[in-house]
């Protein structure tokens, strides 16, 4: 696990008990158009993750998958809210189907481009709490007023690391099989993620990974991190020397992911929620914020305490 920020507060919980307990309203960053050629789907889901409902929203419409697009991955063990865009001429709204409902629906004269998104809304409970209840209210001061390392999730690199070992037996070997462009993208993600998570580490530990220093890239006043790919990164001096040496051990990831078609881009380091709110009802803890896209809930929920995925122990 990369390393935390902040002093660890002795709290625990269980999260994800049931869907209800993790959920995820998607904001859009457009207005619809209300005319056009794609039908535009807001989706309710539970249980499923959002290719998923892609892949069925292509066999209800009978279009390829290539002309069902989305803005945000979101979770399986959640119940999440989103926008889908389908290339299709009917307005007939799909049958019901477990798992998912249609909750509002309009047309858009273009596709749904990934990270097309203002925010994701969070509403998040942990049951079961124990321990420095009392410490809550003043860590949530400090993640308002200083936010948290903004790690990739996770879910990103699957159980027990399963993405990463799969990503790496595709990124780093020769000669590779051919895969679906989604698959060839999730490896590619899963690369970059490991390579931007292990900078940040170093920057966590070195306790300057949410101010500038000399050769940093900034983004809003604060620090970023490279993603991977193409092109000589742009940080110098001190940044650059802490993200060589972060890299070392990974160097295998460096010249596979410059080949494979991606271009050097820069993520924060820092995860910034907006509207942080906590409220604690007997052993039962709410958390209410929004993050930007690409921002993981996880990373905000790690130094708060330790909290257990319920789902993924009996996904186990």
């Amino acid at each position: 696990m990369p390393p935390l920020a902040y002093t660890p507060l002795r709290l625990e919980g269980v999260i994800r008990t049931c869907p209800d307990d993790f959920v995820v309203d998607e904001r859009a960053a457009f207005e619809p158009t209300h005319d056009g050629e794609h039908l535009l789907l807001r989706i309710e889901k539970r249980g499923l993750n959002t290719n998923d409902v892609a892949t069925e929203l292509a066999r209800s419409y009978g279009v390829s998958p290539g002309d069902v697009s989305f803005a945000g991955m979101k979770d399986r063990h959640a119940v999440t809210r989103q926008w889908f865009s389908v290339l299709t001429p009917s307005d007939v709204l799909p049958a019901m189907s477990p798992g998912w409902r249609v909750i509002d629906s309009t047309r858009h004269r273009r596709k749904l481009r990934r990270g097309e998104l203002a925010f994701n809304a969070f509403c998040i409970r942990a049951h079961g709490l124990r321990g420095s209840v009392d410490a809550i209210q003043e860590r949530i001061e400090v993640l308002r007023r200083s936010g948290a390392p903004n790690y990739f999730g996770e879910q990103r690199f699957g159980s027990n690391g399963a993405n990463v070992a799969r990503a790496k037996a595709w990124v780093c070997r020769r000669p590779r099989a051919a895969v679906a462009p989604f698959q060839k993208g999730l490896h590619l993600s899963t690369g970059r993620a490991l390579l931007f998570n292990a900078v940040l580490a170093r920057r966590v530990e070195a306790r300057n990974w949410n101010r500038l220093v000399d050769g940093d890239v900034a983004l809003d006043t604060l620090p970023t991190g490279p993603l991977w790919g193409r092109g000589r990164p742009p940080a110098h001096g001190d940044a650059l020397d802490i993200e060589t040496a972060a890299l070392v051990e990974y160097r295998e990831w460096l010249d596979p992911l410059e080949h494979l078609g991606l271009n050097q881009e820069r993520r924060g380091l820092v995860l910034q929620p907006m509207q942080l709110e906590a409220s604690v009802d007997g052993a039962t803890l709410e958390l209410r914020f929004e993050l930007l896209p690409g921002c993981y809930a996880t990373a905000l929920l790690r130094e708060l305490g330790t909290f257990r995925n319920s789902a993924a122990e009996m996904a186990a």
